[in-house]
Parts: structure tokens; C-alpha cells; sequence
């Protein structure tokens, strides 16, 4: 099954929600659950990202890392309680024989330089392509700390937004908080000494922002090339173009129709229609595995030999 969109579900299945309910929230509700089941068709990607930091940050559109390559060798991925257990915190990043190490959440995507004299950072906000103009609603909101230490807030409201924030000589950024944006925009740290930009944030809906970092050793800060094998993760919809990546209709009707029984607190027949759920999406993912299905093959010889005489 393809990609569905909210106004193809909605065509299908908005008889299997009360009428003075809304699909859009109901669906915000349960694909959650759909998606956290298991690791389905359409739920694993590819992602490539180059570096010249001694980490990296998942994309906000991804729940979890299952593979990585550096330079195209595969690397192990280690847990966030490593370096506490075995090889304690290196400021130059892990040693190469320990892959990337799980670093946790960060309020942006890249931390801003160690700032000098001249360094002046602007924060600004561009549509994310294929959008050419900025949502006439939302609102977001830049805490960061200046270079004397004090904090400060910025906040500027979507429709009214012009050039970008006041220029300030800014050594972190403590937290980006977003409100009624419903299409995605870019939040930059653009350096007014060099004109280099630092990617802060993407953001979207209602939230705060938080990245996923991993380390690695990069103690020279060369170009790093990073392929990502990624697990998506549910982005709330908003409007009826929002896409839906987990295509199977069956599954999300017998999913509004469990959310349906535990409203009427009838736990029996909501756990009928989750466990159907599963069965769906196990068939889906079984079928679209074809050849691919992974075997476990047993050889009692050992590969290339014979068994020998034990009589």
C-alpha cells in the first residue's frame, strides 16, 4: 500500500468515528500506536548527512537509529550510559573502536561555535521548500545565552515577521518553542562576520523542539559523510495534504474502532481490534518482504566440511 494523505483516510474511514468527532484528532491518537507496534513497510528509510562536527543529529522526522555507516564502513551504535560504564566522556568524542555513541536530546540541531570578538549570530526563519512564503499564523520562540552570560528571550509571530531577530553575540541556544505552524519552516543562526549558517531547527505544529544526537570521533573535524538507516516517526497532522506513511486502511480502521471501545470502556473488544491490527500490518510486512525474508540456516557439517565417524 502507498503513502495515504489525510483526506484519503478521512474519504474512507470518517464513518468509524462519532460525528461530533474529529478524524484528524483521532488519527493523532492512534497511528502513535500503529507506528510504536513494530517496524513496518514504509516506516524505514535512508538518510545521508555530512559533518564536519564530532556529532550528528537525527532528523526530526525519525524516532530511532537501527544502522549507521562513516565513510561507508559500518559502525555499532552504543547505548546513552556507555561512557558512564566503560569509556567515560572524551571532549575530542568516543574512541573509533566504540562507533557513535547515543548522546540523548538537544533543544537544535547543531551547537553554535565557540564564539570570538567579531562572531554576531541573526536567528532567522525561511519556509522549507517546496513553500516559497512563511505561515501567516504561529509563533516561535528563541532562548539562548549571550557571551556575558545573561539570558535572553526572542519571540516573533509568523505574519508579522520581517528580516530576522535583533543581532546579538549569542554563545547557546537554551530552547526553541513553537506554536500553531502548519507548514514546517527552518529556524538558522546566520553569522554576521562570515555569513555561515548553523541549522537550528525544523519545526512544525505545537512543541519544543528536541534532537537526538550521537557522537563520534572526528578529533581533526573533517568532512564525515553519515548514512542513516532510520525508523519514522509519527508527525502529528495538521491539514488534510499531511501525509500518512503508514498506507494500510484496515489497520487504521480496526485502530479508530479500538480507540472507540476504550472510550466506551469495553477492554475486551479494544483489545480485539489492536491484536487485528497487528495481524494486518505482520501480513503487509510479510508480503512485502518477498525473497528478502530473513532465514535461519543450520548446517550440523559446518560450512565446507563433513561430519565425522563417532562410532
Amino acid at each position: 500500500m502507498p503513502a495515504l494523505t489525510v483526506k484519503a483516510v478521512t474519504k474512507a474511514l470518517s464513518e468509524y468515528v462519532r460525528p461530533d468527532e474529529d478524524l484528524v484528532a483521532k488519527l493523532n491518537l492512534v497511528m502513535p500506536r500503529l507506528y510504536a507496534m513494530g517496524m513496518w513497510k514504509d516506516l524505514l528509510y535512508d538518510w545521508s548527512i555530512e559533518t564536519t562536527n564530532d556529532y550528528f543529529a537525527l532528523p526530526e522526522h525519525s524516532e530511532s537509529l537501527l544502522g549507521a555507516m562513516l565513510e561507508d564502513s559500518p559502525v555499532e551504535a552504543r547505548s546513552q550510559w556507555h561512557d558512564y560504564r566503560i569509556g567515560g566522556y572524551a571532549k575530542a568524542g568516543p574512541s573509533p573502536i566504540f562507533g557513535v555513541v547515543d548522546d540523548g536530546y538537544h533543544p537544535s540541531k547543531e551547537d553554535l561555535r565557540t564564539p570570538t570578538n567579531s562572531d554576531v549570530y541573526e536567528i532567522v526563519i525561511r519556509a522549507v521548500a517546496p513553500a516559497t512564503s512563511l505561515p501567516s499564523d504561529g509563533k516561535i520562540v528563541v532562548e539562548s545565552t549571550k557571551s556575558d552570560g545573561t539570558k535572553v528571550s526572542n519571540s516573533v509571530d509568523l505574519g508579522a515577521y520581517g528580516a530576522g531577530w535583533s543581532a546579538a553575540t549569542i554563545t547557546k541556544v537554551n530552547e526553541i518553542s513553537f506554536s500553531d505552524i502548519h507548514d514546517s519552516v527552518e529556524v538558522y543562526a546566520s553569522n554576521q562576520d562570515d555569513n555561515s549558517e548553523i541549522v537550528l531547527a525544523v519545526v512544525k505544529g505545537d512543541g519544543v523542539a528536541r534532537y537526538r544526537r550521537f557522537r563520534f570521533s572526528n578529533p581533526s573535524a573533517e568532512v564525515k559523510n553519515i548514512k542513516l538507516l532510520l525508523k519514522r516517526s509519527w508527525e502529528p497532522v495538521l491539514v488534510q495534504d499531511d501525509l500518512i506513511y503508514l498506507g494500510n486502511l484496515n489497520a487504521i480502521k480496526h485502530g479508530l474502532l479500538g480507540m472507540l471501545a476504550e472510550d466506551n470502556a469495553d477492554l475486551e473488544r479494544a483489545q480485539y481490534h489492536w491484536t487485528i491490527c497487528q495481524k494486518l500490518l505482520d501480513e503487509e510486512l510479510d508480503a512485502a518482504r518477498g525473497a528478502a525474508k530473513p532465514r535461519v540456516s543450520l548446517d550440523p557439517s559446518g560450512s565446507g566440511s563433513t561430519i565425522p565417524n563417532i562410532m
